[in-house]
């Protein structure tokens, strides 16, 4: 059995092998770890576990790893994975040193996706990563996330609100040309940080030479996806694509 686990900041992906279906906990859930590592366990009492861990979180993938083979032990094979295990050339100053996360989620969408190409990934952070029309990785950008902004606009000042994003993907819409201008604080706030976000990432798709395949995933990518979709500042074609980077780690070789 083969499963694939991408460890982010803000929340855990677990994808199995030919399932459609991803498990999603959020990083802040006081029992996600438990959670995950009984459902690992379960899993592994029918056959062998083969599992591949993506990780910008270090902490919690120790969690999760020592939770788990405490319950199964050796039923669980844990494998991080490294940038040394992917078949894709990466053509950066350090490739050891970009997040392992942007290059699976950069490989499986060059497996599905007409070449060239960029993808968001939109979690804590946007990142915005180009692979050439030769399926090579070539780096990227790095833009602070929805709730990473609504949280320093809250913080920065004395009467404006804080948002959860969460609760309310459908505020995309506020980028139609009928919402426009806002016409309350909220509203306002959810405007002009999605329009930062979604124009930061119009305007680096032309700087990598206009790509026509954006292929958008992460944790926020509903939201991304529907604004630049509403978008008319731009010629290319937007793919929603959740959870790659777990999905991808589970078709793994």
């Amino acid at each position: 059995m083969i499963i694939g686990i991408d460890v982010g900041n803000t929340a855990i992906k677990l994808a199995f092998a030919h399932e459609s279906e991803a498990i999603v906990k959020r990083v802040s859930d006081p029992e996600a770890i438990e959670s995950l590592s009984q459902t690992l366990w379960a899993a592994s009492r029918s056959e062998p576990a083969d599992i591949r861990i993506a990780s910008v979180n270090r902490t919690k993938t120790h969690e999760l790893i020592e939770r788990t083979q405490t319950k199964a032990g050796t039923k669980t094979a844990f494998r991080q994975i490294t940038h040394t295990d992917l078949p894709l050339a990466v053509e950066t100053d350090s490739p050891e040193r970009v997040g392992i996360d942007r290059l699976v989620g950069c490989y499986g969408a060059a497996k599905v996706y007409r070449l060239p190409l960029v993808v968001v990934d939109a979690g804590t952070t946007v990142t915005v990563d180009l692979v050439d029309s030769e399926g090579i990785y070539r780096g990227g950008a790095i833009i602070p996330g929805l709730e990473m902004q609504t949280r320093a606009l809250a913080a920065g000042t004395d009467a404006l609100p804080h948002i959860d994003w969460q609760d309310s993907c459908e505020s995309a819409s506020l980028a139609a040309p009928h919402c426009v201008p806002a016409k309350d604080t909220i509203s306002a706030i959810r405007l002009g940080i999605l329009s930062s976000v979604v124009g930061g990432i119009e305007r680096l798709v032309r700087l990598y030479g206009n790509p026509s395949c954006v292929v958008v995933t992460g944790g926020d990518c509903q939201c991304i996806a529907a604004a630049l979709q509403i978008s008319s500042q731009h010629d290319f074609n937007t793919h929603l694509h959740p959870h790659l980077v777990c999905r991808t780690l589970a078709s793994l070789g």
